[in-house]
């Protein structure tokens, strides 16, 4: 007996989307849309070797009941560095992109690959083309039907700026090029962004000072250096979710019993991520607006490590005077000469002229309006079957990840996997949070679910 399998279209080939046609494979007709490679999309994309993973390999694999996939594979890679003596193992980015490209290749005869973006998705009205409930059309105006689609758009590179003094996508190459070794340069942001930028600039053989900015001046905190510690236990009484403060004087008062017993900080940090979202969900919108009004800079320097290896290279440049994180604000910048100046406002008051040679704006993927403004998505959104979570965050969903139309009704067959749920689930742009996502709407999709509760 042939099966009936659904037809599902998928939006975005970077680790959402890969991972979601992977689970896929065999249960459904997949037709995934991706100009570009599948599979690195903008995080994994780099070629950079000093670009490292911020999980280590054993959290990595997109397959939730697989979860040494990734790490089994990257110990057979002749080219991998070797791992440390003792501890996690945190791989380069570039590997991991290479890894997302294998694994494509050898599902690529079951799931079809159109490398064109999608310009339009319309809902088909009853009886509609072959009884499909969508419409996708390309970028070269080719229609495809499908029963249900994903929306696994991801992060959004940052505009070009005003090259070559503002680079303005610290991802495109030519943001780092045409530089003189020893000039020096202002970059606009301290996360894990700038770590980046910073170490791709001193493997290049560049020297010059490095001024780097942000409204706190916070740098990236490690990743536990040596063999890391177990999760420390967060039990959450059932029905108590605690809100903002009282949330972070939990973390504080864990965090001091986690000392006490000898365990660090980022232990306290594991334990409590698989509750994030039970905690995120539980709030009230006010509250969720709190946390990003008061708390969300401090959980994300905490939530948001780097390796051990990257934080003693940011070490050394802080000991030798290479780099200097101030906590500021650019106001203002002019052409000067063959340089740039640049007006920095001083948190701690007053303001600072800096003459450097660029600007590069390293504040991650872009936030903006980059999503919204972005075919299909637009489109979805001015017909009403798509809503901007309240927030900003990107697309009002169920917390399992189906549509929510303007009216805040479930759209039946629309889902949407990674970033763009952040409204409604907050922690969900790591690979250990998107893995399970894309389980659990694959097999929604293999058992035929379109309406979930809100």
């Amino acid at each position: 007996m042939t099966r009936n399998l659904p037809v599902v279209a998928i939006i975005g080939g970077g680790f959402a989307g890969t991972a979601l046609a992977l689970q896929l494979a065999g249960k459904a007709e997949v037709t995934l849309f991706e100009p570009g490679p599948v599979g690195p999309g903008l995080a994994y994309g780099t070629a950079e070797p000093a670009h490292l993973l911020n999980v280590p390999a054993a959290g990595m694999s997109p397959f939730p009941d697989r979860p040494s996939h990734f790490a089994d594979w990257l110990a057979a890679q002749p080219d991998a560095p070797p791992p440390p003596a003792e501890g996690p193992r945190f791989a380069p980015r570039r590997l991991y992109g290479r890894y997302l490209q294998e694994l494509w290749a050898a599902a690529a005869t079951e799931i079809r690959h159109v490398p064109r973006a999608v310009s339009r998705v319309e809902r088909l009205g009853e009886g509609g083309g072959n009884g499909r409930g969508f419409r996708v059309t390309d970028s070269a105006g080719e229609v495809f039907e499908a029963d249900r689609v994903v929306l696994a758009v991801g992060g959004f590179a940052a505009g070009a700026g005003a090259p070559p003094h503002l680079a303005g996508d610290p991802w495109d190459p030519a943001a780092l090029e045409g530089l003189a070794p020893d000039a020096p340069l202002l970059l606009v942001g301290l996360g894990l962004t700038m770590v980046d930028v910073l170490l791709a600039l001193r493997d290049r053989g560049h020297v010059g000072p490095v001024t780097a900015i942000s409204r706190h001046g916070w740098l990236p905190l490690s990743h536990v250096t040596g063999a890391f510690p177990p999760p420390w236990p967060m039990p959450l009484v059932e029905g108590a979710v605690p809100g903002v403060r009282a949330a972070f004087c939990w973390l504080r008062a864990e965090a001091a019993r986690a000392a006490a017993a000898g365990q660090p900080w980022q232990a306290v940090i594991d334990g409590v991520r698989p509750l994030v979202q039970r905690i995120w969900r539980g709030w009230e919108l006010a509250e969720r607006r709190r946390f990003l009004r008061h708390a969300r800079s401090a959980w994300n320097l905490h939530r948001h490590r780097v390796a051990p290896e990257a934080a003693a290279r940011i070490g050394a440049e802080l000991a030798s005077g290479g780099l200097r994180p101030l906590a500021a604000r650019l106001v203002e910048w002019r052409v000067a000469g063959e340089g740039v100046e640049a007006v920095l406002a001083r948190r701690a008051g007053g303001t600072e002229l800096l003459r450097v040679a660029r600007i590069i704006l390293c504040t991650g993927p872009e936030g903006g309006r980059a999503w919204r403004e972005a075919a299909p998505v637009a489109g979805l959104l001015a017909e009403g079957l798509l809503a901007e979570e309240a927030l900003g965050l990107g697309l009002s969903v169920s917390p399992a990840g189906v549509a929510l139309d303007a009216a805040g009704q479930p759209v039946a067959g629309i889902d949407v996997l990674g970033p763009l749920t952040r409204g409604a689930l907050w922690e969900i742009t790591a690979v250990p949070d998107i893995r399970v996502q894309a389980a659990a709407l694959a097999d929604r999709i293999e058992c035929g679910k379109y309406d979930i509760p809100v």
